[in-house]
């Protein structure tokens, strides 16, 4: 026994050619109202007052975890090593905290500017040294370096570098 696998063939009549023209229509017809459910059941979903959203934050992932940004650590205390300079004289590490004002290396250090002694030095690495000679307290510029009481609350002394210079080592001795 041969089975065959011809198509069969099939006689086209008008009735049948409005029967398919027929099926066309009520298939557009069927996927507008489809469209229409899904636009009225999405628009019901909405909330009838919009509001501000709420962000929500998850896990940091671990590059970001390890990098600290100055904001961040803004409400952080600057980190110093304070060791003993020779003659009696004190030596304190600023903490680097980038090029900021202008593109101008910054540093901060523990105390307030008013702590400090009426005369110091500060040492920029490869850059300058400049003596402190009348700590008001506020603000000391020397050429293009300025050594000033932080703005930010809780930040100590800052001192800001010309733009030329790169260094990230910066120290006062007093």
């Amino acid at each position: 026994m041969t089975t065959s696998h011809a198509p069969e063939k099939v006689s086209v009549t008008e009735q049948s050619v409005t029967d398919i023209l027929a099926n066309n229509d009520r298939r557009k017809v069927l996927k507008k109202f489809a469209i229409g459910t899904a636009a009225v059941a999405g628009l019901s979903v909405l909330p009838s007052k919009w509001t501000s959203p709420v962000v929500e934050f998850g896990a940091l992932p671990a590059h970001a975890v390890t990098s600290g940004t100055p904001v961040a650590a803004a409400e952080a205390e600057p980190a110093t090593v304070t060791a003993t300079a020779a003659a009696g004289e004190t030596y304190e590490e600023g903490l680097y905290w980038g090029r900021h004002n202008g593109d101008r290396p910054t540093w901060y250090f523990s105390k307030p500017m008013r702590d400090y002694p009426q005369q110091f030095t500060v040492v920029v690495e490869g850059c300058a040294t400049v003596a402190v000679t009348s700590n008001n307290g506020t603000r000391f510029v020397d050429g293009t370096t300025i050594i000033k009481q932080s703005d930010v609350p809780g930040r100590g002394m800052a001192v800001i570098a010309s733009a030329g210079c790169y260094s990230k080592s910066c120290h006062i001795l007093y």
